[in-house]
């Protein structure tokens, strides 16, 4: 029986065994640290540049004058937001007082008036049943 894939798998594995062999030859892996060292030094060497330039210089002055404008702000909102919330429990506090007075008040202006009512009405009776005076 004939299979018909047999050829595909056949060049495959050739191509497989044959990049392998290139990829393990002492030439390219010899070439392949030459480069890598290369790109190393270049990436040391304009790290170096870039590390001495002016234009980090000003990167890292504006960053760290964005990160300070930025904490001012903050504190700014932050103090703020406390203010007003000191505000604003002051002025509950002062409607409490308020309120409180005013139910005080109110509280004895009818107590005032039960008082009063009571009096009244002690006073109606004791004149509708006058006391008997002893004989």
């Amino acid at each position: 029986m004939y299979n018909i894939m047999q050829p595909y798998v056949n060049l495959i594995n050739a191509n497989i065994e044959n990049f392998s062999r290139f990829r393990n030859d002492p030439e390219i892996t010899d070439l392949t640290k030459e480069n890598a060292i290369q790109f190393l030094e270049l990436a040391q060497e304009n790290a170096s540049k870039v590390a001495g330039s002016d234009a980090l210089t000003n990167l890292t002055r504006t960053a760290i004058d964005n990160y300070v404008r930025f904490a001012n702000e903050w504190a700014q909102q932050f103090y703020g937001i406390m203010s007003q919330g000191q505000q604003f429990v002051s002025r509950q506090m002062e409607e409490g007082n308020r309120a409180v007075e005013a139910g005080v008040k109110s509280a004895k202006s009818a107590g005032d008036e039960v008082l009063k009512d009571s009096e009244q009405q002690f006073s109606r009776a004791r004149q509708q049943h006058p006391k008997k005076e002893a004989s």
